[in-house]
């Protein structure tokens, strides 16, 4: 088998969630908003699953312990600057697209080194989504009681990155590799939301929820065009803080910690 299966039976698991940058509130009909932020991830845990047949090396230089099989964990980091465009038509629906560039690297055991996979060239970032209002934000307590924002939030990320070098260095080909990752992520997210109003000044939004996010990948070997990948569902919570700093602009950021460390910060521009 090629490079591309380096990986013998090859499956990326508990990959990426993406962040929401956003919080529950439902905004005015007919808004529309720009949200410019970095997304970043530490130590995101990746599974590879190996059958414990096959070489201990690729030609590529990409290795596992000779024989292991079962589940062996890998490491990715990277980080990406996004922009994010929110409409709101209507009431109750946001329907949003984000595009993203940043860089990816991954780091898998072998039975003596830890073979780094990275890439020269960017890897970019595509998303579709649609948020609905459940339940809006109640600014003013009635009956004594203010009810928080909650809403449901749906989205599809298609993320590609292409490595060219491992290292340590395969001694024939200098550590030179070609391949491609691509991560299909489709996430659920239930969140919360509430203004406080700290003076007539200062306003914060605390928000938060869960996540069910479910990742298909798939990584090609781009010299002989074979494939290996696999699936899995995850779910995490997550907190995030939007601080207003005028009437359209807000700056706001967001984490998770389960599978690595999942952050973003940026900043939101309401033109309506």
């Amino acid at each position: 088998m090629s490079a591309a299966v380096a990986l013998i039976a090859f499956s990326l698991e508990k990959a990426d969630a993406q962040i929401l940058a956003s919080t529950a509130r439902q905004s005015s009909s007919g808004s529309l908003k720009i949200l410019a932020y970095y997304e970043g991830v530490s130590d995101q845990s990746l599974n590879f699953s190996l059958n414990g047949s096959g070489s201990c090396a690729t030609p590529t230089g990409v290795s596992f312990a000779c024989g292991q099989s079962g589940n062996v964990e890998a490491k990715g980091n990277g980080g990406a600057g996004i922009l994010k465009l929110v409409w709101q038509p209507w009431e109750r629906f946001q329907y949003y697209a984000l595009y993203g560039v940043g860089e990816y690297s991954l780091s898998a055991p072998s039975s003596t080194v830890t073979n780094s996979l990275t890439g020269d060239s960017r890897g970019q970032i595509y998303g579709l989504g649609v948020k609905a209002s459940i339940v809006p934000d109640t600014l003013v307590a009635m009956d004594g009681f203010i009810a928080p924002a909650i809403a449901l939030d749906v989205s599809m990320t298609r993320s590609v990155y292409n490595f060219n070098r491992v290292a340590p260095a395969d001694s024939s080909r200098n550590g030179s590799i070609d391949q491609r990752l691509e991560l299909m992520t489709y996430q659920f997210a239930l969140e919360s939301s509430h203004v406080f109003s700290v003076d007539e000044q200062i306003k914060l939004e605390p928000y938060g929820g869960v996540k069910w996010v479910r990742v298909q990948s798939d990584l090609k070997d781009l010299g002989d065009g074979s494939h290996a990948g696999g699936q899995t569902d995850t779910v995490t919570p997550f907190i995030g803080l939007r601080l207003p700093a005028g009437d359209h602009e807000a700056f706001f950021a967001e984490a998770s910690f389960i599978d690595g460390y999942h952050y973003g910060a940026g900043l939101d521009l309401r033109f309506k």
